[in-house]
């Protein structure tokens, strides 16, 4: 009994919290364009339906439109990540994107930093922290 009521509200959740339906269509590819749906980037094809969240990114010397299901086109050209909005851009949606660099060998968000070297002051940072936090618990 106490499996089936789970299972229902197991059901009852995702009918609350569907998972996004396709809200645009790629419709022009020059060159190279991917798209990340969740799991990695694939090449872009004509016709795929893009849903909100997923990205799209536009390689060197190349372009896309993507055209959302009210008719609103949107233009992304060379070296642009962009983010598919909940809505279309023309009906208010927010455009998330980010330039990429295409001669670069960092990973698209990357600081360009390597070797974990950014997190050394913040490591500093804890220990120091830590220390002034102890000294504080000691005193009567």
């Amino acid at each position: 009994m106490t499996a089936l009521l789970g299972l229902g509200l197991a059901f009852s959740a995702l009918a609350q919290n569907p998972p996004p339906q396709p809200i645009a269509t790629i419709d022009k590819i020059t060159g190279k364009v991917m798209v990340n749906e969740g799991k990695a980037f694939a090449p872009g094809r004509l016709q795929q339906r893009l849903k909100p969240g997923d990205r799209v990114m536009v390689m060197d010397k190349s372009k896309t439109t993507i055209v959302f299901d009210d008719d609103c086109r949107l233009d992304i050209e060379a070296n642009k990540l962009v983010v598919v909005p909940d809505r279309s851009t023309c009906a208010g949606g927010y455009l998330a994107e980010q330039g990429i660099n295409p001669g670069g060998s960092g990973a698209i968000g990357s600081s360009g930093v390597s070797g974990g070297k950014a997190l050394l002051p913040l490591a500093i940072g804890a220990v120091v922290v830590a220390v002034v936090l102890d000294e504080d618990d000691s005193s009567p």
